[in-house]
């Protein structure tokens, strides 16, 4: 007799809303907590779009043929994950600003080869990506320098950044724009020449942009039940936080010495510390020193007994 099988539901997935929703634990990523404030990315999103528009028309006005950029996504991640989604070899724009802004601009090779194609009076079409040679790199320097121009009218009404091209590379992990765990804002940029597509990315250092960002606009104005979330994520932090357990040690004031005699240490060898007989010990917590106190006993365990408590450096 045929067996009957019920489908089990899969599993959900680490980090899914379903996950969270049956308590599952979630490993949490402390890089990502800084994350945009929905007003912040509607700005930069406005400013893409310029940038999109001013791009197309200096495109067009050199190449005589159709050319298209427009904004697909505006997202936040760290450099890190940002490179490591890039191809290799991968036509790229270094730039810095005035604001500390650096960046990356990624013109894939087949528009690079497009806009070539194109400039000596070909029809262009696809062409399989690879390595630019010299000449090439020189239209992607071009390419780069409008861009420049472009993002910097697109800025204007946040910040003058100053952008400028910094260098060319073609290897994503030798550009090293930015720190690895460096939060960035990438635009996705749908760029069309002639009869060829394909996606080009900007990545900019978000933190002196989140720094104007927060400078140049006027306070939002909230619902209560955001603030009352926030209220709640506030408190929960703050009752969280006493619970923490933590390593408490006490220690002598250390003593300096040369590495042979440490290595020369044997059975029955004497230590000077150095560590007055009147002074008290130091109570450490995470490596900072907390409070002073003098050895004592707990029943029949050894203790200490706080003479002195640390002022807080906060």
């Amino acid at each position: 007799m045929p067996t009957t099988r019920t489908a089990q539901p899969a599993p959900p997935r680490p980090g899914s809303a379903r996950a969270r929703r049956r308590g599952a634990v979630v490993p949490w990523d402390f890089r990502a907590s800084g994350r945009m404030a929905r007003e912040h990315l509607r700005v930069l999103e406005l400013a893409f779009e310029t940038l999109a528009r001013q791009w197309t028309t200096q495109m067009v006005t050199r190449l005589r043929v159709d050319v298209g950029v427009e904004l697909r996504a505006v997202e936040q991640t760290t450099y890190d994950e940002h490179a490591g989604t890039l191809p290799v070899p991968s036509p790229l724009v270094v730039l810095g600003t005035d604001v500390g802004a650096a960046g990356l601009l990624h013109i894939p090779a087949e528009l690079v080869l497009a806009v070539v194609d194109h400039g000596l009076g070909g029809p262009g079409g696809h062409q399989e990506p690879r390595e630019l040679t010299e000449l090439e790199v020189g239209v992607l320097r071009d390419l780069g320098d409008k861009a420049m121009t472009a993002l910097e009218y697109a800025f204007a009404t946040i910040t003058p950044l100053g952008a400028h091209r910094t260098g060319t590379e073609q290897i994503p992990q030798l550009a090293q724009a930015a720190q690895a765990s460096d939060q960035v804002v990438v635009a996705h940029l749908g760029v069309t020449v002639g009869p060829t597509t394909a996606e080009a990315t900007l990545a900019l250092v978000l933190a002196p942009l989140q720094a104007r960002l927060g400078a140049g606009s006027a306070p939002t104005s909230r619902s209560s039940e955001e603030l009352a979330a926030e209220a709640r994520a506030q408190a929960a932090v703050a009752g969280a936080m006493p619970e923490v357990p933590v390593d408490v040690g006490l220690r002598l004031t250390p003593a300096r010495t040369t590495s042979d005699r440490v290595l020369a240490l044997s059975v029955g060898d004497v230590v000077p510390l150095g560590h007055p007989t009147h002074r008290p010990l130091e109570v450490v917590v995470a490596g900072l020193v907390v409070a002073r106190a003098v050895p004592t006993a707990s029943a029949t365990r050894l203790a200490c007994m706080v003479v002195s408590t640390e002022e807080d450096p906060r």
